[in-house]
């Protein structure tokens, strides 16, 4: 393990604390999916400023366009006045020659809620290079939060209350189900939580499945998640042609990993799903985890639709829907409404 993944740890542990200011403080400001570089315009235009867009201006994978992790925007630290300093997420790079090795400063909530601020102090762009290659991963985890964060609270403000407690009883799930997702389907195992779009040819879906739990290397295998998901959208996801149903495209498996899921452990799959006989497709995201006031193995799996056209936004507004969900703890809303108040 590098220094400066030793050095990211330590922060990391620093700024997951919640911050009892953060939300008395501005309302972040910047579009989704912007990031706000602030580094010297003459680094930018070089070497540096390559390293930085290749880190999180890189296409994302598994989206059926080329779409960037973040679209960014530079500009030089003495322009960084009171306007700029309410954005959402700030990546700082100052250059020191003085310094012997990288640092890496990680902040929450620093001038506006939700925020996320990330500062590296490097002697030269060798030492920037080296911090990117190991922390590239963390950092856009870190600043994805951020956007799920923004999200979710958006979505509190508007909820749809009705599915949000089908979900509770059927499964001993909480979730922020926003208004304009209506509940497409339930079964005992299952519930398909759907939106789609009145003007553009738009659909997002969550399915929300649960299993028995028996045996942790069996039912985390990224095989039985992939077979599971087939079955699942075989049984419950129709096309709108005859015998047509959603399945796993074949010829570009699904990529698994392991993740932290709201503290648990969790795997995460990442694909693209179509159509069996139907002409439809697009990206999604699975994750699993085990819900154990239930003892049950839990399937959350988002999908997009929007053929032709960008799907990074609406994939991350599936993503914040999933990334909301929690065991449910009878008596929280109560607890909730003490603290806000």
């Amino acid at each position: 393990m590098t220094r400066y993944l030793l050095i990211l740890m330590a922060t990391l542990l620093l700024g997951s604390c919640t911050s009892v200011e953060g939300p008395r403080k501005p309302s972040a400001t910047g579009k989704t999916g912007e990031m706000l570089v602030v580094t010297p315009t003459a680094r930018w235009n070089g070497h540096a400023g390559d390293i930085i867009r290749e880190a999180f201006g890189s296409d994302i994978p598994f989206l059926m366009q080329p779409e960037p992790h973040f679209n960014l925007i530079q500009i030089a630290e003495q322009d960084f006045v009171k306007l700029f300093e309410t954005h959402r997420n700030i990546f700082f790079v100052e250059f020191d020659n003085s310094l012997e090795r990288g640092k890496i400063e990680v902040s929450r909530h620093v001038w506006s809620y939700p925020q996320r601020v990330i500062r590296l102090k490097v002697p030269d762009e060798a030492a920037l290079q080296r911090i990117m290659d190991a922390n590239t991963e963390e950092f856009i985890t870190l600043y994805l939060e951020t956007e799920r964060e923004r999200l979710i609270n958006a979505y509190s403000r508007m909820m749809n209350h009705g599915a949000r407690n089908v979900i509770r009883e059927k499964f001993g799930l909480d979730i922020t189900v926003p208004e304009g997702y209506f509940i497409a389907k339930v079964e005992e195992d299952f519930v398909w939580l759907r939106q789609t779009g009145t003007r553009d040819d738009i659909e997002l879906g969550l399915m929300i499945s649960v299993f028995p739990y028996t045996d942790a290397t069996a039912d985390f295998a990224p095989q039985t998640i992939w077979d599971r998901r087939n079955t699942m959208t075989r049984l419950h996801i129709p096309g709108s042609l005859p015998n047509s149903h959603m399945t796993t495209y074949p010829d570009i498996p699904p990529v698994f990993r392991e993740i932290n899921f709201n503290g648990k452990y969790a795997m995460e799959g990442r694909g693209f799903w179509r159509m069996h006989n139907d002409f439809m497709g697009g990206p999604f995201v699975s994750i699993t985890f085990v819900n154990e006031n239930k003892g049950q193995l839990v399937n959350l799996d988002g999908f997009v639709y929007r053929p032709n056209r960008d799907k990074r936004d609406l994939l991350r507004q599936v993503e914040a829907l999933i990334y909301s969900v929690k065991p449910y703890v009878p008596g929280q809303d109560q607890e909730e409404s003490e603290e806000i108040s």
